[in-house]
């Protein structure tokens, strides 16, 4: 008989709680909806349920007001796990007889203590933790590959990326492509997501909440048949300011950039570092001056990042021109990143004119006048950097 029953229709959180309670000592039983639950938990007599709220069947706190109602269960201990982050629904939860509520995602240490400590469970010295797996960044013409564990993010889908992928030797079960906006040449390898479908990954697809509907367009290129034979199709995610996950533990912030049309930047935060990805932000001069909420807000969006990817276009000094001076200039990219404690910034050209010669030493010279520690690069194609 299992000690804890964990219903949750995400296999790859059913997976992580499943390994951190059996290493507390306890057997585990992991189903995909809330169908049967009450039958379940009379016929195992579990420690412990987690419930989703969110599952196909019954929904958690159904399930959580039907077991605390019923004299032969209501003695079991009840957890309710969820991405859903509002008061009300863990006032409810709380009212029907929960003994916990959580949400996703999740510290896996905490996850386990607090479990541990409604369980009654001894503290365990705790294995030391392997070594974090590594993050490698890959900068390619028109787009930025990460790869790490079991995940694969792609900011943007241009020149380049087909062939990146048509030579990958690993599979990746996870796939998110992160688009900052929908002009042609930023998408003109959006195709390479049906290889990754193909080959039997998930592809989900983020990218701006527009009047255009780009994300509807760009799905059908990625459309796949699956191994088994099945149609593989990407999931789509409009965003426009604000957060959601990636996987457990891997958040992504998004923000609009000062930009034609409407244009994101991305922040991810994995394995704790965080890379920021701003191919298109076109910032003043004297934003710092004449904007402090837009400077306050784009300098906290880059605060301590591990790698900041940014675009940039012709110096101020090589072009005192009344365009160039209002926008995008590498000398404020880097000023704001230096504000920031950006720890490594690599910058990626946002024309094709876009004038290289010298801006190593420049920028050198210009980082040592403020006495900053920020590492940096000028982007060369194909250049891997390893976090």
């Amino acid at each position: 008989m299992a000690d804890v029953l964990i219903f949750d229709d995400d296999p790859s959180v059913g997976d992580l709680m499943s390994e951190l309670l059996r290493g507390r000592g306890l057997a585990v039983s992991h189903f995909m909806s809330g169908a049967g639950v009450v039958q379940l938990v009379q016929e195992n007599k579990p420690k412990l349920v987690i419930l989703d709220i969110m599952m196909p069947g019954m929904d958690g706190l159904t399930a959580c007001r039907t077991l605390k109602s019923n004299p032969a269960t209501r003695a079991v201990k009840i957890a309710i796990l969820t991405a859903k982050n509002y008061l009300e629904d863990q006032q409810t939860a709380m009212r029907y007889g929960a003994d916990l509520f959580l949400h996703k995602p999740f510290d896996p240490g905490a996850f386990a203590g607090s479990i541990g400590r409604m369980l009654g469970l001894s503290e365990a010295v705790e294995p030391p933790m392997p070594p974090a797996p590594p993050i490698v960044v890959t900068i390619l013409p028109g787009c930025v590959v990460v790869e790490t564990a079991g995940l694969q993010v792609l900011f943007d889908a241009g020149k380049g990326l087909k062939g990146y992928i048509e030579k990958q030797s690993q599979t990746f079960p996870l796939n998110w492509f992160l688009i900052s906006r929908g002009r042609p040449d930023i998408v003109s390898d959006i195709s390479a997501g049906a290889l990754l479908i193909g080959r039997g990954g998930r592809v989900n697809l983020a990218g701006p909440d527009d009047s255009e509907s780009q994300l509807q367009r760009l799905a059908p290129p990625i459309c796949a048949t699956l191994p088994d034979g099945t149609r593989g199709t990407p999931l789509l995610y409009p965003q426009r300011e604000g957060e959601f996950a990636l996987e457990t533990g891997v958040r992504a912030v998004t923000r609009l950039t000062q930009h034609s049309g409407t244009c994101l930047a991305y922040r991810i935060e994995l394995q704790g570092r965080s890379i920021v990805y701003c191919p298109a932000h076109e910032i003043h001069p004297e934003l710092a001056r004449l904007n402090k909420h837009e400077y306050a807000k784009f300098r906290d969006f880059f605060k301590g990042a591990d790698l900041l990817l940014h675009g940039y276009r012709r110096s101020l000094v090589d072009e005192p021109s009344k365009d160039a001076i209002g926008n995008g200039a590498w000398e404020t990219v880097v000023d704001l990143a230096a504000a920031a404690e950006v720890k490594r910034i690599a910058l990626l050209p946002m024309a094709p004119d876009t004038q290289t010669d010298g801006l190593q030493y420049r920028i050198e010279e210009r980082l040592l006048a403020q006495d900053s520690l920020l590492c940096f690069g000028v982007t060369r194609f194909n250049e891997r950097v390893i976090l």
